[in-house]
């Protein structure tokens, strides 16, 4: 024979349900937390997936992809152009600014650290110039600019072309994603001494760039 269900109500007294209350508050509280943790999670990770697009497609560019208004090898391979002048590039561009400008790659260009990470890279890209010889009449007279050998180099004439013409990013981006386009296609040479069993590889050089920079001047 069935059992008739209880008809009562659990009575609580004040401080139960002043518990009771608490403990749905925290619930909801943290409940509230683990929701805009995952929002924010989200919102980070579309950041970094805009911003790896955009890395994305400037290595695109500098395999040798199209670029509508851009010449891909500019000149003879030796210039870049930049906002209406012409600059002479780097032999080679070293490992470590290229290593600094992908790991900034992620970044906001609103971030200090990226901007030296774009000013260090633009800086290798850009022909240094050569010191004088060191030993003749000139170089030993401190006259350094009139040896044969000295070349002032083109940083110097970038920088203050980039400053009078006021470049933003993309126009100085630019600039890199067409030198390592140039870099990249240029015959790659065995250093002297190196290991064959030993390679690392990236793209556009990895060779050490020049340790000493000229004071730049415009050609």
């Amino acid at each position: 024979m069935p059992q008739p269900e209880a008809d009562y109500e659990i009575d609580l007294d004040e401080d139960e349900a002043q518990m009771a209350r608490d403990y749905a508050r925290i619930q909801a509280q943290q409940q509230r937390a683990r929701d805009e943790a995952a929002a924010a999670v989200r919102a980070e990770q579309a950041k970094v997936d805009r911003e790896l697009a955009l890395v994305q497609a400037q290595a695109a560019k500098a395999d040798g992809a199209e670029i509508e208004g851009t010449v891909t090898e500019p000149d003879d391979g030796s210039t870049v152009e930049f906002m209406g002048e012409r600059f002479r590039i780097a032999d080679k561009v070293g490992l470590m600014p290229l290593l600094k400008f992908a790991s900034a790659s992620s970044m906001s260009t609103d971030d200090p650290r990226a901007l030296a990470a774009v000013y260090e890279m633009l800086q290798d890209c850009i022909h240094p110039g050569t010191p004088g010889c060191g030993s003749c009449a000139a170089c030993k007279d401190d006259r350094e600019a009139d040896c044969k050998s000295y070349d002032a180099g083109d940083w110097l004439a970038f920088e203050r072309h980039a400053t009078e013409t006021k470049a933003d990013a993309d126009d100085l981006l630019d600039v890199i994603t067409k030198v390592m386009a140039v870099i990249s296609g240029r015959p790659t040479r065995q250093p002297s001494g190196s290991s064959a069993g030993r390679r690392v590889t990236a793209r556009g050089s990895t060779a050490n760039s020049s340790g000493r920079r000229g004071k730049g001047s415009r050609r």
